[in-house]
Order: structure tokens, then sequence, then C-alpha cells
């Protein structure tokens, strides 16, 4: 049986979460993971943003709080989900002063202008335009150093999928995803998958095999999975499908992280056990 667990959730700390740190780790055990990473929303955008009201002390507190609560039971890790963090570096850089996260993710929720990518016009668009669109907004993120894995690569799809009659892919720009998936790698960094898309749409892990695939190709090693839940029930959800697309893409291992440096555990149908990264060939 694998070692399951959930790298991407969010609770009360972020603005659309719904349910306590307790209530997600309480869900958590229910639904058999022995692991967790509470990765609630940073999100960067525009100065108006109220990102300050993000109480990283709090948060922190009562993570380390859960641990001892459900020791034995449950590993939470500390996390947080950083929006756009390319955008606001000096903002960044003083949230991370407290160097006690063990994992972060940076995602691409909007446009420098501020559009979230639920709100863009896409008939004004091609869906190849939509897609180039998406990768150099990415390629601007990677500039940033200051997270470990890309949250739901191809988050795109999910937004452009009923407005195409073609399947929505970022492999319609080909060499641009190549450019993309190699700058992760090059830069030490990974990538998630994320099953949100499967309970919703474009009903499908974000990203898909054919994703995964050319990241594993390129040399991609870390990759972590999350349900991206908002909600308790969703804790967990569907997890053992990113297990399965992850082998399918050919990869042997998925990451967890520890402050900040991945840890490495086998795929295996029978078993999962963790192993440091210097015995990965």
């Amino acid at each position: 049986m694998n070692y399951l667990y959930d790298y991407h959730i969010h609770t009360t700390y972020s603005i659309d979460g719904h349910n306590s740190i307790n209530e997600i780790c309480d869900q958590a055990i229910k639904s058999g993971l022995k692991e967790i990473a509470i990765t609630d929303h940073f999100e960067l955008s525009s100065l108006d943003d109220n990102y300050m009201d993000f109480n990283i002390i709090g948060y922190l507190s009562e993570i380390s709080h859960a641990n001892e609560l459900y020791k034995g039971k449950l590993k939470i890790k500390s996390g947080i989900e950083l929006g756009q963090p390319h955008m606001y570096p000096d903002i960044v850089k003083k949230l991370l002063q407290c160097n006690q996260l063990d994992y972060i993710i940076g995602s691409l929720h909007k446009l420098p202008d501020s559009t979230d990518f639920s709100e863009i016009d896409y008939s004004k668009y091609t869906l190849e335009d939509i897609c180039s669109i998406y990768l150099n907004n990415l390629k601007k993120l990677l500039t940033c150093d200051s997270f470990d894995c890309i949250g739901h690569l191809d988050l795109i799809k999910r937004y452009s999928c009923n407005h195409y009659k073609e399947r929505v892919t970022l492999s319609l720009q080909h060499e641009l995803l190549r450019e993309v998936l190699k700058l992760i790698v090059l830069n030490g960094k990974g990538i998630e998958i994320n099953t949100s898309g499967i309970r919703q749409s474009p009903r499908e892990t974000m990203p898909g095999i054919d994703v995964l695939k050319l990241y594993r190709d390129l040399g991609g090693e870390i990759l972590t999975i999350g349900s991206d839940s908002h909600y308790v029930e969703h804790v967990g959800k569907d997890l053992k499908i990113a297990i399965e697309n992850a082998e399918y893409a050919g990869f042997k291992y998925l990451t967890v992280f520890n402050k900040r440096r991945p840890e490495w555990i086998k795929i295996n149908t029978n078993t999962s056990y963790y192993i440091n990264s210097k015995q990965i060939v």
C-alpha cells in the first residue's frame, strides 16, 4: 500500500477556506493519510490586497500545536501557497524570514494586471494564444526562487476548457512548455499533481499525463501530490489517481518536504518508504 499524503490543503487561514486545522487533521486520519501539508494562500497581485492580514506567527503556532495533538497519528507540515510571488519579491522575502516553513507552493492565478484567469474573456483569444500567455507568465514566475513546487501547472485549462472545442493542453505550445519545464528542473524546483481538476473542470488532474511525461523526460524528479481542498470533505480526494498517473508517466518516487528540503517516497503497490536524495539514481 502506498504512503498516502496530501500536500495542498487550505484552512480558514485562507480567505476561501472553510475548515479549521484540527478539522482537516481529523478528516486526514479518517481518509488514511499519513502526512499532510497545510498550504494556505498568501496571494499577491496588487498592493491593494490585504496581504499583511496573514498571521504567519499564529498560523505556525497552530500547526505546531496540531503536531503535538496528533503525534503518532499524522505528520503535519507547515506550508504556504504563494500567488504570483515574482511580482512582489520584497514582500515574500519578509514573510519568509520566519524560516519555519516546510513547503512552499508557487502558483500563477492572475495576470500582471491582476486579472484572474477565471475572469478572462476567452472569446478574444485562440487556444494557442491562451497557452502562450499562460506559459510566458509562468516563465516570469520562475525568476523567483522563493518556492519549492509549481502549483497546478496547467491551471489555465480549468477556466478555458468550456470555451474551446479542442482539449485544452499546454502541449499545444510544445517548445514553450519544454522551456518552462526545463527551467523548473534546472532551478531545482518541482511540480505537483493537483487532483482538484478531477472533481471539477477540466475533469482531469493538473497537470495531465502528457505534461507529466514531458517533465519526467526532461529530468524532472521533484513531484508532490495534493487535493487543493478548501472543504474538509475534499481532503485526500483522488490521491490514488494522482499516484497512478505519476507511475504511468514514468515516476518511481514522489516527494515530501522537511524544512524546504525534499525527501523521496518510493511508489509501490505494496509498500512505500522514505529514501535520502543521495540514493536517487
